[in-house]
């Protein structure tokens, strides 16, 4: 399938993370987190430029050392979402563009999710955002860390919560449980107007979750189902898991 526009693979980082200070230059297996996140979106097939949206000086120098592109955004920006937007506003995009938002604390990104993620845009213009998912257990239900989702039939996010959703406590029969999965792409058009227009939301402050922002304003969040292993990095505890996990990659293990 050719691609006529332009696919922009942004990579939000701080070093100010409340509860892991410093973490996208965390050591995994002999590479900084962020260098694991930038080596894997760029394998892409879909990606035309990439880069890491920070404002941290040490974050730019590490991924300048790797010879990766960064654009510096404001220090005062809080999701990692509306720090990819700003840092786009650079880029000279087409409305029609795809910014894909990619987590810096996803190390174990595939890029194959970057291609799934982005397909429902790419058949259907209808779609401005989307986020892939994937089925979660017990334990990542309960965590607050993981950002759970529940859908209608069409896959298109009814709500978005930190909380163990759906309630099992009356439950007739189970239903999928999917947690978010922090690749998010968007059409350059919707990007500006969730960062311009689009005014942050109760229930997006009261989870600290910005893709509620977009439902909660009425719009559409198509979640798209998938297979990958994800691990986001949050503690120590976490970085000591996704290690054990990046040993025995097949993809780390075709790095250059």
């Amino acid at each position: 399938q050719d691609v006529i526009m332009r696919v922009v693979v942004g990579i939000p980082a701080r070093m100010g993370s409340s509860r892991f200070p410093g973490k996208p230059l965390c050591d995994i297996a002999g590479k900084t987190m962020i260098e694991h996140c930038y080596i894997r979106c760029a394998i892409s097939k879909y990606t035309t430029s990439l880069f890491v949206a920070t404002c941290d000086d040490e974050i730019k120098n590490e991924v300048e050392s790797f010879g990766g592109e960064v654009i510096m955004t404001d220090p005062n920006i809080q999701r990692p979402g509306l720090r990819v937007a700003e840092a786009a506003e650079s880029l000279g995009l087409d409305d029609d563009d795809i910014v894909v938002v990619v987590q810096g604390d996803e190390p174990m990104v595939h890029p194959d999710m970057i291609d799934l993620a982005i397909q429902p845009l790419l058949d259907d213009e209808s779609i401005f955002v989307s986020n892939l998912v994937k089925e979660l257990t017990v334990d990542e239900w309960r965590d607050p860390g993981e950002i759970k989702v529940v859908c209608d039939l069409n896959m298109n996010a009814m709500y978005f919560s930190r909380a163990p959703i759906p309630s099992i406590d009356h439950q007739e029969k189970p239903a999928k449980v999917w947690k978010q999965v922090c690749i998010m792409p968007f059409r350059w058009h919707f990007m500006k107007k969730f960062n311009h227009q689009l005014k942050p939301t109760p229930l997006e402050l009261q989870e600290s979750i910005e893709m509620i922002r977009a439902i909660q304003h009425g719009y559409k969040v198509r979640m798209v189902p998938s297979p990958y292993i994800s691990k986001s990095v949050d503690t120590e505890t976490d970085r000591i898991a996704v290690e054990k996990l990046m040993l025995q990659d097949s993809l780390f293990n075709q790095y250059d």
